[in-house]
């Protein structure tokens, strides 16, 4: 029923702690697809551990580390008719699957599913935006449909070109691959709905502090993302605004020191990068 799409980079043990979580699943109807970004072979003994436990895997090599492009070749070589995006760091509980899989079979005109990410700190209310709406999300009030936690119809999720590999981690616009796929698919009229007692885990907490200059590099790559969003899904006049902004009002309304002085500046330089630069190129 399940193709889980497992696009990995640099990480092993983590990539266990998932291993663990997909034993243990009380049901079983699902294959395995790693798409493995590493130049070693780190990732092969959790791939010969799939298999002798019985499951259907496959084994992508990539070449360029892209996480949108590897998602995208899992989602081409999947066989099965719908498709999660696991992250290698995550994990499910034990009756994750089985309860997705009874609420699409009693839901045929669903076309995805956004199950509950259990540490999130902005959690979501059971009835918050269900089913997930296109104009709320326009207006970036659509809560949060983090890839862990979506299932959706394969051939859906192909129909509208999947993921946009100019968006996400590694790239120059370095986030927004997610809201960007939820936004084409409700455009494309995908009915998705919200499944909280279905739950993924992921931790959720502030990256390590490294320096300042590291602070302001990444918040300003990630924050391209958001304003290649705005640019091409040519968002609300007022989405626009309040995001481009926002980031200028932030320290006063949330003080964190110099640190928080210093994402804020890396946001607002990054979302105006990323818009205007969408813009002039496409």
């Amino acid at each position: 029923m399940f193709s889980l799409i497992l696009a990995t980079y640099g990480r092993v043990d983590e990539i266990g702690r998932l291993m663990d979580s997909l034993e243990r699943q009380t049901f079983r109807d699902f294959e395995l697809i790693v798409a493995d970004q590493n130049l070693d072979q780190r990732v092969l003994p959790y791939v010969e551990r799939a298999r002798r436990s019985g499951w259907a895997v496959q084994h992508l090599r990539l070449a360029q580390p892209n996480l949108s492009a590897a998602r995208n070749a899992g989602a081409r070589a999947a066989t099965r008719e719908w498709m999660a995006i696991p992250d290698d760091d995550c994990w499910y509980e034990p009756d994750t699957l089985e309860r997705v899989a009874r609420r699409l079979s009693e839901a045929a005109s669903v076309d995805g599913l956004a199950i509950h990410w259990q540490e999130q700190v902005h959690r979501v209310a059971p009835e918050a935006d269900t089913p997930l709406r296109l104009e709320t999300w326009r207006h970036f009030q659509g809560s949060d449909a983090s890839s862990i936690t979506l299932f959706l119809r394969t051939a859906t999720v192909l129909s509208v070109g999947g993921f946009d590999e100019r968006l996400g981690v590694g790239q120059w616009y370095g986030a927004g691959e997610e809201t960007d796929l939820v936004l084409a698919l409700l455009a494309n009229g995908a009915c998705i709905e919200r499944l909280p007692a279905a739950r993924v885990h992921h931790d959720f907490g502030p990256r390590p502090f490294v320096s300042l200059a590291a602070e302001f590099r990444q918040s300003r790559g990630r924050a391209r993302g958001w304003g290649a969003l705005c640019a091409k899904h040519r968002l609300p006049r007022s989405t626009l605004l309040k995001g481009l902004l926002g980031p200028l009002i932030w320290p006063l309304i949330r003080p964190d020191g110099l640190a928080g002085l210093v994402r804020s500046a890396g946001v607002l330089v990054g979302r105006w990068e990323g818009y205007l630069n969408w813009r002039l190129r496409f």
